[in-house]
């Protein structure tokens, strides 16, 4: 009796790099870190070209390690090196077009930026394909720069009164319309508490709209302090749990967790939350944020 053969798929099983899932462990370990990678530049004993035209930082962020000798340098994942670097040079670019399989481009920027360098494509048009957000006036982010100054200042422990106290210091000494950071009320606070008599002399109003009731602004302080608060806090919650800087949105194979940005990721062996053995590193993409130029990217026109 005839039996139906077996079918033969034709279909390749996909690779984890056609997946963005980076498996590889770098090959030099001992510069996974950004902070290491930059001491190559700057600690050398043979110093980085000054005459250069790419900068120190930009090739730190590709992932490259100064060599010392010239201006060649060494990928601290795949080891691929590249040298005489020219005017209008893009580090990542550049990394991506020799060795479009290096796993630090790949986690970092993703795969379709690999795609598009190899089609000779401009990555930075993709950013340009994102739906554009509504942009908020100059002066609504210069209060919301000097409300987060304030947030700032009261994580030291501070009182909101001390703190508007310190804003209106700021603004006697530097301008009515100067802008101060969370460092500049920190010095005047500290000022206040070897000089009381700095507080009983201060003009609070600036930090207040004449106009406003008093115990409408205290209402309104209150609420904003609140918003400011709840949005810090948010923010940090994004933020990469080692260098504290730039957003976590590597996702850590197979435990799943979201622990750190692609930058710090190749660093880590163990996941700082499970302890379980990272097999597997993929940049997560998330959809409800805000635009990010250096991190999110759309389709490439290839």
């Amino acid at each position: 009796m005839a039996t139906p053969s077996k079918q033969k798929h034709d279909t390749a099983k996909p690779t984890p790099a056609s997946l963005g899932i980076s498996t590889m462990k770098p090959k030099f370990q001992q510069y996974a870190l950004p902070s290491k990678r930059h001491e190559s530049f700057t600690e050398a004993s043979v110093p980085w070209p000054k005459t250069s035209p790419v900068k120190v930082e930009d090739l730190v962020a590709a992932g490259l390690v100064y060599t010392g000798v010239g201006d060649s340098v060494r990928c601290y994942h795949c080891g691929g090196g590249l040298r005489n670097w020219e005017t209008g040079d893009d580090p990542m670019e550049q990394h991506a077009k020799w060795y479009p399989t290096c796993q630090h481009v790949l986690i970092t920027k993703g795969k379709t930026y690999i795609h598009c360098v190899e089609a000779g494509e401009n990555p930075e048009h993709l950013s340009e394909q994102r739906p554009k957000v509504k942009q908020s006036s100059p002066d609504d982010l210069a209060f919301q720069q000097q409300q987060e100054a304030m947030q700032a200042a009261a994580e030291f422990g501070y009182s909101d009164e001390s703190i508007r106290i310190a804003a209106g210091l700021f603004r006697e000494r530097k301008g009515a319309s100067s802008k101060f950071k969370g460092s500049d009320l920190v010095s005047i606070l500290m000022e206040m508490e070897d000089d009381p008599d700095l507080a009983l002399n201060a003009d609070v109003l600036d930090s207040r709209s004449p106009a406003t009731p008093l115990d409408q602004t205290e209402s309104a302080d209150d609420d904003l302090q609140s918003l400011v608060f709840e949005n810090e806090r948010l923010k940090a919650s994004f933020n990469c749990k080692i260098c504290l800087d730039n957003r976590a949105d590597v996702i850590f194979l197979p435990c799943g967790h979201i622990v750190s940005c692609p930058q710090c990721a190749p660093a880590l062996d163990l996941c700082p939350v499970c302890r379980k053995s990272i097999m597997g590193l993929v940049k997560a993409q998330f959809a409800n944020t805000r635009i990010d130029v250096e991190n999110d990217y759309g389709e490439c026109d290839a």
